[in-house]
């Protein structure tokens, strides 16, 4: 089997098939992010996510794992080319609410249809939008969030903001500097391996659903949803199991979540920020 097969990919993330239009660019975008959570298991075991496509098909696709931006984008990168989108990707730096990012870690799409530009992300993790979002100051309601994006003189980028009770929240920022295979391979090493990162000393999971998102952080698990809001905090390695495998939908084996449960009950161990 070749790295990439579209209709195994289509079959993985719940797709019959998908047009090369905005309908087909949305439905690809959500159903991904229901299908292929994002999580950051190798990183929080230690361990540097390969990214070579016949890797990385393998974990995503046939043995049912999410992964974090590098994975889940470089999958959703090789979809839009298959489709026949027009799709460039872009590096971005994460700010979560700060007036300016760090380092260049994080990787998205622009896609231009029909004379309009769109920033698709499937790996972006809780706050990010559902579907594409058009590369414009208007606001733009997606699901039960609101999301623009406003060009920023200063730094040259275009900024990513969703709209919160206290005002307009800055996720990321990205410019139109070309992106090579090598700047991909050195941002994952970053994100993956350095204790500045929250990939390394801190575990997450989130999982879009058809009316709500299921997320964990270090032990809190939380479900939202039209019918249901809840919080708990998971406390033996059997519930871990149970949670993992059948509300986050991962493909992981009992022994690398009970390798997941152990970390998080060290005794160094401890929550960074929020889902």
């Amino acid at each position: 089997m070749p790295a990439f097969d579209l209709t195994t990919y289509l079959h993985r993330i719940g797709l019959q098939a998908c047009t090369p239009d905005l309908a087909g660019l949305k439905a690809l975008q959500a159903a991904q992010i229901s299908a292929i959570p994002f999580e950051n298991v190798l990183p929080f075991l230690g361990k540097v996510p390969d990214l070579d496509p016949e890797s990385r098909w393998q974990k995503l696709v046939v043995e049912r794992c999410g992964g974090y931006c590098f994975e889940l984008n470089s999958l959703l990168g090789e979809a839009l080319d298959a489709l026949g989108f027009h799709a460039r990707q872009v590096l971005a730096r994460v700010r979560q609410g700060a007036a300016e990012g760090g380092a260049r870690s994080h990787l998205a799409f622009v896609v231009t249809l029909d004379g309009s530009q769109w920033l698709v992300d499937a790996g972006f993790g809780g706050q990010a939008p559902a579907e594409p979002v058009r590369i414009c100051e208007d606001a733009q309601p997606i699901r039960d969030q609101t999301y623009r994006i406003r060009f920023e003189e200063t730094s040259g980028e275009h900024v990513l903001e969703r709209l919160t009770d206290a005002g307009w929240f800055a996720l990321y920022g990205f410019d139109r500097v070309d992106v090579r295979p090598a700047d991909i391979e050195g941002a994952n090493f970053l994100c993956a391996a350095s204790p500045k990162m929250p990939f390394a000393n801190s575990i997450k999971f989130y999982r879009l659903t058809e009316d709500g998102f299921f997320s964990f952080l270090d032990g809190r698990a939380r479900l939202v949803g039209k019918n249901e809001n809840r919080e708990w905090q998971i406390r033996e390695a059997e519930e871990l199991i149970r949670f993992v495998q059948q509300d986050i939908g991962l493909g992981y084996d009992r022994q690398t979540i009970q390798a997941i449960f152990a970390r998080l009950n060290a005794p160094w161990a401890g929550t960074t920020n929020d889902c």
